[in-house]
């Protein structure tokens, strides 16, 4: 049965985008932190482009 080794733990993290002397763990948190801003920040922006044009037509049709 062939053996397998271990790779070192610095080996691992090798290629990944973690900042020289940045903990991983504070990494990991700022990156989702910034995950999270940038999915409110396109829901806020879909909801604006989806009721935009409507909130417009529905004005434009108000009798005076």
């Amino acid at each position: 049965m062939a053996d397998k080794t271990e790779l070192p733990q610095s080996f691992r993290y090798e290629h990944c985008d973690v900042p020289d002397g940045v903990p991983l763990s504070e990494w990991q948190t700022h990156t989702e932190r910034s995950h999270r801003k940038a999915q409110v920040a396109g829901g806020l922006f879909a909801a604006l482009a989806t009721l935009g044009p409507i909130l417009m037509s529905v004005r434009g049709n108000r009798s005076r």
